[in-house]
C-alpha cells in the first residue's frame, strides 16, 4: 500500500514541440541527449533530484522528473534546457514545453515518477495543459496559491520570451553562468575571448533574466514550506 509524506516536491513535466517533425530514428537521439543532459544535470546538482527523467509510454514526446530542491526548479529547468540545446544536432531544433508543479507526493514502489502520484502531479499536468493551448509559452509554474501563481505566469511570460531568442552561443554562456563561472572562466572553457562571452549574455539578456529567475526562486520558496 502506498504511504503519504507531507514532503513538499516540484514535478517537472515536459513534452517536446512539434515531436511529430521527427522520424523514428531521431526520437530515438532525441530521447539519448535527453538522457545524457539529464545526467549531466545530475553531475552538477547532485542532491536536488527527489526521482530521476523518465519518459511517458503511452505519450513519446513526454518526459518528467521530479525535484527535491524545490526554490532552485526553474535554474535545473533552464540549465537542462541549456545543455540539451548544446548536444543538439537535431534538425528541427529541439525543443520543449515544461509545467513546475510543486506540492505533496504519495510514494509508491519503483523508481519511475509516473508510478507515483499526489498534487505536485496533478497541478503539473495542468500546467502541461494549459501550455498545449498557448502554444508560444514554454514554461508554466503551479503552486495552488491564486494569489502568487498570476504573478509567476507573469514573470514566465517575458522569461519564455527571451529563451525562445537564445542561440546556440547563447545557450552555451548561459549555461556556465548558471553555476557560478566568472565571464573569464566561461571564455577559457569556450575557448573565445571574455569580450565575446559579455556579448552573449548582454544579447540574451542575461542581467533580466537573472532577475526574474530570483524572483521564481523566492515564489517557489514560499511554496515549498508545508
Amino acid at each position: 500500500m502506498a504511504q503519504r509524506t507531507k514532503r513538499i516536491v516540484s514535478v517537472v513535466t515536459a513534452d517536446i514541440i512539434h515531436s511529430t517533425r521527427y522520424d523514428s530514428n531521431s526520437r530515438r537521439r532525441i530521447n539519448t541527449i535527453l538522457k545524457r543532459s539529464f545526467a549531466d544535470l545530475i553531475r552538477k546538482y547532485p542532491n536536488s533530484i527527489h526521482t530521476r527523467l523518465a519518459f511517458r509510454i503511452t505519450a513519446g514526446d513526454e518526459f518528467q522528473f521530479v525535484v527535491t530542491n524545490v526554490p532552485q526548479s526553474f535554474d535545473l529547468l533552464t540549465y537542462l534546457r541549456a545543455s540539451v540545446a548544446m548536444s543538439n544536432k537535431i534538425r528541427p531544433t529541439i525543443t520543449f514545453r515544461a509545467a513546475i508543479g510543486v506540492g505533496g507526493i504519495t510514494l509508491s514502489r519503483g523508481s519511475n515518477s509516473y508510478e507515483k502520484d499526489g498534487e505536485a502531479f496533478v497541478r503539473a499536468r495542468k500546467g502541461l495543459e494549459e501550455l498545449d493551448r498557448r502554444r508560444q509559452r514554454l514554461t508554466k509554474i503551479v503552486t495552488g496559491n491564486p494569489d502568487t501563481d498570476p504573478i509567476g505566469d507573469l514573470t514566465l511570460l517575458f522569461m519564455d520570451r527571451l529563451q525562445n531568442s537564445w542561440t546556440v552561443p547563447q545557450w552555451e554562456a548561459v549555461k556556465w553562468s548558471l553555476l557560478g563561472f566568472k565571464r573569464e572562466e566561461i571564455a577559457g572553457k569556450l575557448k573565445v575571448a571574455h569580450q565575446n562571452v559579455t556579448k552573449r549574455l548582454t544579447a540574451a539578456g542575461w542581467q533580466e533574466f537573472l532577475a526574474g529567475s530570483q524572483f521564481l526562486r523566492e515564489l517557489l520558496e514560499k511554496a515549498s514550506k508545508p
